[in-house]
């Protein structure tokens, strides 16, 4: 019996050290636990965050490319313009009870002879018409035009 009785001590000293590595094991696997889901926490706030930087990314993408294509399209506008033959715009019509502006124009002088000299020659009769003389193209002979 005391044999027995030895034999019993033994077990449940083996069964309290047994039970003493279960409960470090259970504390172990209890911070890898926690320690599991604080970087799964971590984690989910970082694809949050990551999530929201996208949308953002794709709202500036659109408004960079709205941008760009509104952009393009007025180089184009501009492009054709410019390739254009140079045409007067059509005045815009006035109406009857505004007075009509005309710009000043001034008129130009009639060109005096070269040769100060010359005196004017009486007029001749206006039955038989003369060709006129062409008129020299310098008026002096250094004056170059």
């Amino acid at each position: 019996m005391t044999h027995d009785l030895a034999a019993l001590r033994r077990a449940v000293e083996q069964l309290k050290v047994k039970q003493e590595q279960l409960v470090r094991d259970n504390e172990n696997v209890a911070s890898q636990l926690k320690a599991s889901q604080q970087e799964l926490a971590r984690n989910n706030s970082m694809n949050d965050e990551i999530k929201a930087t996208q949308l953002q990314m794709a709202r500036e993408s659109r408004t960079l490319t709205e941008r760009l294509n509104a952009s393009q399209e007025q180089l184009g506008r501009v492009i054709a313009d410019a390739s254009k033959p140079d045409v007067i715009p059509e005045q815009p019509k006035v109406s009857p009870e505004e007075p009509k502006v005309m710009p000043k124009i001034p008129l130009p002088r009639p060109r005096q002879t070269a040769n100060v000299a010359q005196t004017q020659k009486p007029a001749t009769t206006p039955s038989r018409p003369q060709a006129e003389k062409p008129q020299p193209s310098s008026a002096w002979p250094w004056s170059m035009r």
